[in-house]
């Protein structure tokens, strides 16, 4: 009996001198404290710093004012995240996970219409202009008539693609966000991309709202700091920077650009054919009479694919390399980070083959 109190009393002590469980708590009856405030009263527990600044064993917790940095959803959001948040609770995706992800959105992508779609690769290269004839030969124009497709493109045409000149984003325009999200949303490829981001933790809000904030939350990127860029203006329609095209991995875009003369296609460097639902390209062009040296894109795929799978790279693998695999090709998907008032935005997003 003596002995089993001991130890109690041991395991007591131990407890109330360590912050394990603790952080965020304040209680006078222990010795030492692990709430924010005991660096200020000099009563820290002694790992403290060890234990409350960091996620390990805190991924997907309750907010809690008085923890000196939070581990949940919105962290990234409100800029409060534990310096090893993404490390510890974004890591928990594998390599193959995220592959297997990947061929199974492909293969319920039911808009993806590569098989209907010419193109006219030409010149191979990376430089110089190899091609004379526009790399889209065809594009039936009733798959652009799809309802993620329409969406889509009824949001291209809302943006100044200079990058110093702040954007104004109208009642219209919001109300184009908004139905371009209830298109996406409601795709059996968004389903299985939001299944997949809830069962591995990557996210526990609404994803609609994520997308939302992520892709379309504008921030600066012009160095006179006007707020003139957005995730998908970059990625979905293109910029101009310092004189130079920024972004521009949607062929959707693409297509509708060279149509109306805007778009010089002038060769390909890289190649991944994905069969009946279309490929991927690295290339150069000039757009609105600005080079763009080099740039990747799928062509074929769906709105919503290119989301998904963007989405899920950013939420589980941002600023790295993200593994993906299509037709059983794998390559990388980049995707990076601009902060703007403690949110961490999509800055680009494309295939790296």
């Amino acid at each position: 009996m003596k002995t089993a109190c001991l130890l109690l009393l041991l395991a007591v002590g131990a407890y109330g001198q360590s912050c394990m469980g603790r952080c965020g708590d304040k209680d006078d009856t222990q010795p030492c404290q692990c709430s924010s405030t005991c660096e200020k009263f000099h009563d820290c527990c002694d790992d403290y710093h060890k234990v409350c600044y960091s996620c390990k064993g805190r991924c997907g917790e309750h907010f809690l004012h008085s923890k000196p940095c939070q581990c949940n959803d919105d962290c990234s959001s409100h800029g409060n995240c534990c310096k090893d948040f993404h490390d510890v609770c974004r890591g928990r995706v594998s390599d193959e996970e995220l592959r297997e992800l990947t061929e199974v959105l492909l293969s319920v992508d039911v808009n993806n219409v590569g098989l209907y779609i010419i193109v006219d690769h030409q010149g191979h290269g990376s430089s110089g202009d190899l091609a004379s004839r526009p790399y889209f030969a065809h594009v039936p124009e009733e798959v652009l008539t799809r309802p993620t497709y329409a969406a889509l493109i009824n949001l291209q045409d809302n943006y100044n693609p200079d990058v110093s000149v702040a954007e104004v984003i109208e009642p219209g325009e919001v109300a184009e966000q908004e139905a371009f999200l209830d298109a996406i949303m409601a795709t059996e490829v968004m389903a299985m991309a939001q299944s997949f981001i809830i069962e591995n933790q990557l996210y526990h809000g609404s994803l609609r709202q994520k997308i939302k904030e992520i892709w379309f939350d504008l921030y600066p990127r012009g160095s006179n700091s006007a707020v003139g860029s957005s995730g998908f203006e970059h990625t979905f329609v293109g910029e101009i920077k310092h004189n130079e095209v920024a972004g521009f991995h949607n062929w959707v875009h693409f297509y509708l650009e060279e149509k109306r003369g805007n778009l010089d296609y002038e060769g390909w460097s890289k190649l991944v054919d994905l069969s009946d639902q279309g490929e991927i390209i690295e290339n150069h062009f000039h757009w609105l009479h600005k080079p763009k040296a080099i740039g990747g894109m799928f062509t074929g795929t769906s709105p919503e694919f290119d989301i998904a799978v963007y989405t899920v790279c950013f939420l589980a693998r941002a600023d790295t390399n993200c593994p993906v695999q299509l037709n059983g090709h794998r390559f990388q998907v980049e995707t990076w980070t601009m902060k703007y008032y403690g949110k961490e935005l999509v800055g680009s997003a494309f295939p790296n083959i």
